[in-house]
Order: C-alpha cells, then sequence, then structure tokens
C-alpha cells in the first residue's frame, strides 16, 4: 500500500512539481520515496528522496541534461508490507529497463501469479508482488489485469510500447485522480498531492457541491468536488499514447449480471470467504482487524482467528473497535461476545466531544472532500487507534451489505421482485417475515414493494428518495437559487425503483454506495499509514454473490442469510442472527451539541458558506440554542463544506500528518 503521483508534458518546467507531489503523501507511504524520469528512448533515471532509505548513489529530482520533448516523471511514497527490503523499492523497472511502474496496493494472489509465470520463463529478483505485476504486464499486457486478485492503483511507463498505462481495480479500492488539459497530465492518490502542481486549477467545482448541499449527491461518477479534476471510475484503465498524446478512459472490468441465478451452499460460501481472508492475511507485518459487533467484522475475525499462528494470525491477531456509551449506539456486548468466543486481543477507543473538535479538521484533510455524516469520522478514530498500537494491514468488512443484501432499503427491491415472480401469496408471507424479525411495519413494507413494482410520476420517485434518503440535506430552500440551478444535471440513482435484488446490488456496488464508502476507508486508513483489506470485495466472493436467488440472502426475515448460515456456530448466536443494525454508530447530535461553540465558529469563519446560501439563512442557525442547532438536518454536510471551503481557499500545500 502506497501513494503515487506523477506528470506528462513536455515543457520540463512542469515537471518539477513531481517531488512535493510526492511528498505530499508522504502519510501514504510514511517508509520509503522514490522518483524516475524518462524520454522516449532514454534509459529511465531514478531519483532519491530525504525519505529513501537505501541506494545512496541516487540524486534528488531534477531536470539536468533535460531536453526537448515530452517526458515523464514519475513519483512513489512506500508502505512497506510485502517484502520489506529495499528491493521492494519504487519507482521498479521491468527486468528489460523498458518499463518502469508505481503502484499503490496488493495483489493477493501474487504467489500463483509468480509461480505460473516462472513457468513461462520469467525470473524474479524480489519477493514483492510489485515485481510480479510487471513480469504480468511483459508477458499478457492488459490482459493480467484480469488475472490480478487484489486492489490496486497504478501507473506504469512502457517505453517500448510508448504508453503510460494506469489502471484501477475492479472496485475502486484504490484511487486514482487526474487532470488533463493544454498538454498536461498530472495524475495522484490523493486529491491534496494534485494541489502542488501550479497549473491544476484547485477551485470548487460548484455543480457537484450544490448536488451534495442540496439533494445529497456524493461519489455516483467521475467527476470529484473539484474543478477539472477527475477520478478514474473503478474497474477502469486510463491510457496515454506518447506519440499521439491522445488520452482514453476505457473499462476494463464489468461485474457480471448472470442471466440465470445459481444457489451456494453455506459451507461453499463459507470457504469462499475464508479463501479470500486467507489470501488478505499474507504480510510481512503483523495484520489485525476492525471489530463493530455487526456481522461482517465479526466473522472476518472468527476466520482470521482460525487460520493458523504467527504474526499476522491466531491468536495474536488483534481487533480495533469504536464504542459510545450512548443507548442505541453501544455494540460493546456485541464485541465482547466475539472477542470471547475467539479469543483475539482487543483495543477500544471511545472519541469525546473534545476529540471531535479537536480531529473534525485533520479528518477532513485526510478527506480531500466533504463528508455526509460522523459515521465516517468513528471510522478514523478505529485507525488511529491501530496507528497507535503500531498496526500496518487492517481487514475490514466493507463491501458486505452491498453484495449480501445487508441494508434495509433493499428490501423494497426484492419484494418487488418477489411480487413479480412468486406471486401475492410469497409477497405477503415475506412481508410477515421482514416485520417479525426487523420491527418494520406492513404497511409501509407494502408500501416499498408497490414503490419499486409501479410506474410512478417524478414527483413521486424524487419525494420518496428524499423521504428514504441515508443522511440528511439542509432546507434546500435556504440556498441561493442561482447557487440550487448550478447542481449538475445528472441526476442521483440512489433510491431510485429498481426491479430486482440483483439490479439494486449492482447499482450499489458500482455507483450508489460503495465508491463513497471506499473513499472514507481509504482515505482514513491511510492518514494513519495503514493498508485497508477488504475480503468481502474479493471478485470472485461478490461474482459469486450476484448469482445468488434473492432467497439466499433475504429469507425468514433476515439480510444477508447465507453468510449468517455459513458463519452459524463460528460465531456466537447473539452476533450471527443480530436483528438491528448499526453500521458505524455514532451519537451524532451529542457530539454536535457538546462542541456547538466549535461549530459556530467553523460555520462562521471566513463567511465560507456566505454567497451559497440566501441572506440571514446561516445566521437564523447560528443563533439556535445548541440542542437546536445539532439537530438541523445537513448540518454535517454545511459544517465539512464550510471547513473545505476555507482549507482550499488557501490551496493547502500541507502533507496530511503521518
Amino acid at each position: 500500500m502506497c501513494g503515487i503521483a506523477g506528470i506528462v508534458s513536455d515543457r520540463a518546467p512542469s515537471l518539477l512539481p513531481v517531488a512535493s507531489m510526492t511528498r505530499a503523501l508522504r502519510h501514504r507511504g510514511p517508509d520509503d520515496e522514490g522518483m524516475l524520469l524518462g524520454a522516449g528512448g532514454e534509459p529511465f533515471r531514478l531519483f532519491r528522496g530525504p525519505d529513501t532509505r537505501a541506494f545512496p548513489h541516487l540524486q534528488a529530482f531534477s531536470l539536468d541534461g533535460c531536453g526537448p520533448g515530452l517526458r515523464v516523471a514519475l513519483g512513489h511514497r512506500r508502505l512497506s508490507i510485502i517484502d520489506l527490503s529495499p528491493a521492494g523499492w519504487q519507482p521498479m523497472l521491468s527486468a528489460d529497463r523498458k518499463a518502469a511502474i508505481v503502484y499503490n496496493g496488493e495483489i493477493y494472489n501474487y504467489v500463483e501469479l509468480r509461480e505460473e509465470l516462472r513457468g513461462l520463463g520469467h525470473a524474479f529478483r524480489t519477493d514483492s508482488d510489485t515485481e510480479v505485476l510487471l513480469a504480468g504486464w511483459a508477458q499478457w499486457g492488459e490482459g493480467c489485469l484480469s488475472r490480478l486478485n487484489g486492489m490496486f492503483a497504478f501507473a506504469l511507463h512502457d517505453a517500448a510500447r510508448g504508453v503510460l498505462f494506469c489502471a484501477r481495480d475492479r472496485f475502486g479500492v484504490k484511487p486514482f485522480y487526474y487532470h488533463h488539459r493544454e498538454g498536461l497530465l498530472a495524475f495522484a492518490s490523493e486529491i491534496k498531492a494534485l494541489a502542488h502542481h501550479p497549473e491544476v486549477p484547485f477551485e470548487p467545482d460548484e455543480g457537484v457541491l450544490s448536488g451534495f448541499l442540496t439533494e445529497g449527491f456524493l461519489d455516483e461518477g467521475s467527476h470529484t468536488f473539484f474543478k477539472d479534476i477527475a477520478s478514474l471510475p473503478a474497474g477502469h484503465v486510463l491510457e496515454y499514447d506518447l506519440g499521439s498524446r491522445r488520452l482514453s478512459v476505457r473499462r476494463w472490468y464489468e461485474l457480471p449480471v448472470p442471466q440465470m441465478t445459481r444457489d451456494l451452499p453455506a459451507e461453499a460460501f463459507r470457504s469462499l470467504l475464508e479463501d479470500a481472508v486467507r489470501l488478505r492475511l499474507r504480510s510481512d507485518v503483523e495484520v489485525g482487524t476492525c471489530l463493530s459487533g455487526g456481522l461482517d467484522s465479526s466473522s472476518i475475525v472468527a476466520l482470521a482467528s482460525s487460520l493458523g499462528s504467527g504474526p499476522a494470525q491466531g491468536p495474536g491477531h488483534a481487533s480495533f473497535t469504536v464504542t459510545y456509551a450512548d443507548a442505541g449506539f453501544t455494540e460493546s456486548r456485541f464485541v465482547d461476545a466475539v472477542v470471547a468466543r475467539t479469543g483475539v486481543s482487543s483495543h477500544r477507543v471511545a472519541p469525546s466531544a473534545h476529540d471531535f473538535s479537536e480531529d473534525f479538521a485533520p479528518f477532513l484533510a485526510a478527506q480531500d472532500e466533504p463528508v455526509p455524516s460522523l459515521g465516517m469520522y468513528s471510522q478514523y478514530c478505529v485507525m488511529k487507534l491501530a496507528r497507535g498500537a503500531g498496526i500496518k494491514v487492517l481487514l475490514d468488512g466493507q463491501g458486505a451489505d452491498e453484495a449480501l443484501a445487508g441494508y434495509h432499503y433493499q428490501f423494497g427491491p426484492f419484494l418487488a421482485e418477489t411480487l413479480r415472480r412468486r406471486g401475492l401469496g410469497a409477497l405477503g408471507a415475506e412481508i410477515g417475515d421482514l416485520h417479525a424479525v426487523t420491527g418494520r411495519s406492513r404497511a409501509f413494507l407494502a408500501g416499498l414493494a408497490l414503490y419499486h413494482s409501479l410506474p410512478l410520476s417524478g414527483v413521486v420517485v424524487n419525494g420518496a428518495r428524499r423521504m428514504f434518503r441515508t443522511h440528511a440535506s439542509f432546507d434546500p430552500g435556504a440556498f441561493d437559487p442561482t447557487f440550487r440551478k448550478g447542481a449538475r444535471g445528472e441526476e442521483s440513482e440512489r433510491h431510485r425503483p429498481c426491479p430486482s435484488l440483483q439490479a439494486e446490488r449492482h447499482r450499489d456496488l458500482m455507483r450508489t454506495s460503495i465508491p463513497a464508502l471506499l473513499r472514507y476507508e481509504d482515505r482514513s486508513s491511510m492518514a494513519f499509514g495503514i493498508e485497508a483489506r477488504l475480503p468481502f470485495l474479493d471478485y470472485r466472493l461478490v461474482e459469486a454473490a450476484m448469482a445468488l436467488p434473492a432467497t439466499s440472502l433475504i429469507r425468514g426475515g433476515f439480510t444477508k442469510r447465507i453468510l449468517r448460515d455459513a458463519m452459524s456456530g463460528l460465531l456466537p448466536d447473539e452476533v450471527c442472527w443480530r436483528r438491528d443494525k448499526l453500521g458505524f454508530p455514532t451519537p451524532e447530535w451529542r457530539l454536535l451539541a457538546e462542541s456547538a461553540s466549535f461549530v459556530r465558529e467553523a460555520l462562521t469563519q471566513g463567511g465560507d458558506i456566505g454567497g451559497r446560501l440566501r441572506p440571514g439563512a446561516l445566521e437564523s442557525l447560528l443563533r439556535a440554542p445548541d440542542a437546536a442547532l445539532a439537530s438541523t438536518p445537513g448540518l454535517i454536510r454545511l459544517l465539512s463544506t464550510a471547513i473545505w471551503l476555507r482549507r482550499n481557499r488557501a490551496r493547502v500545500l500541507l502533507e496530511t500528518p503521518a
């Protein structure tokens, strides 16, 4: 896990910022750094930085002797996880020294791929997955991507083929941002690194900001909150032809949508999940697990603790939990049950309102973009706790709800599918089971079934979407009309009618849910130099889950039924058959009320929201009592936007503390 940056330009001065761009990502890779300059048929030139651990013969990055013509500059920050020796240093050159790569991620099946490539005649001098990726490119070209089981974002300069080839993993676990305009291509793992290039605009995209504040749109496309800075979509490649200077972006992976469903025995599903966990325990450093007390993280802890002994596995496995004493927000008894059953060590943190007011600005700096709620702040606190314990790799349960139907809003497509395929009697039975297990009213569930079954007007659909909205937004009428009208024309797909559970899960995984959650996961973990690994997003498991019939996922009123069946007996019953769902439970109202002075100060400093709200709207909000202020719908959206705007107006060039 690392941070990457790069520039392509025929203007020599435009290449110089690669050193500061790389340095801005130090928190992602505090263990080492390196840079490279390539041009045409000339040999690659490698450079060191202040944190380079070896290779004293290398010089600091410079353009001395750089003649005219197109040049590629690459930078890398290393978080040493596999092959901790200097041999794993990047940028790494191919065996024939005609290709160079900067790579962020982990290829979990690199051991098996290395043996296959050895059989094809390749020799290896390191134990790193980076070298395997280079050899895979030499052997299969772009076809190597489909062989990779892992998370990755990389840029590979193939001088022989005259291309800069960049790719992002199937579900977008690892980030890749870029700016392309007027002969300049600049890219990086985080947007903050691009701020170090003076030719990259660092201005808010008012359309994205308006859609976020007024309609709740978030991470549903390639647009970012910054004008002319795009995110390479998950499962896509970006290729820059160094001869024609043409940039193209295209999809390399599409999540299959099987035409026929295929059931899977619970034992087979458990074996698949166990293998996903086993691969993600491959590490030369200790591996821990985030443990919320919910089904997903508890399943990972149970499997990881059963897979053997050693520094990264077995009884020494460590778990990390955020906990609150507030009624309705604590899962401690479930965590206690899992810890008692598995024998893992337990580390816990209970953030206070003071912690929140101290942490919120650094947390947003790590995120680079505004956030809609404080659930991701709780995740940030877990990563901070793990960093304090010396852990560099954490397993987490992201993706299980999307792939295995763990969200209650997925009941609607499930019930609509039930009505269409199995009839009114089956619909009534499923509604009865869901009511008994979840407590949702029969009328509400029946309404969901109709919402996803009948043709409805746009007015009805938009009203329903606002009612079902995961995170509240501030009163749209309080915003300046011009600002509201500036929202991007694309409409959010979230909570729109969907005919089947399979279609809803596909949408959640590829567009409406996972992209935003992975952004939070990556930034919060890498802010502390921690690699987060996600077994439930192993593509084999996801593709198998997409082929399951709906009744394997929701049955007897229980969500994620196949996972519950698979883990029954391995998990305590009170965890395996929990009827409630909390996610990352955070007492948002209390934290905001107890830190109301901080909230008011952040909203008023510099008038950052001014000009986007109607006159007097902000003043009215700030005069409200603490409890009323904390209860304001969409307050976190406003607060995070205010701090984000103020930070960006100064074109922040400070790296996130590591």
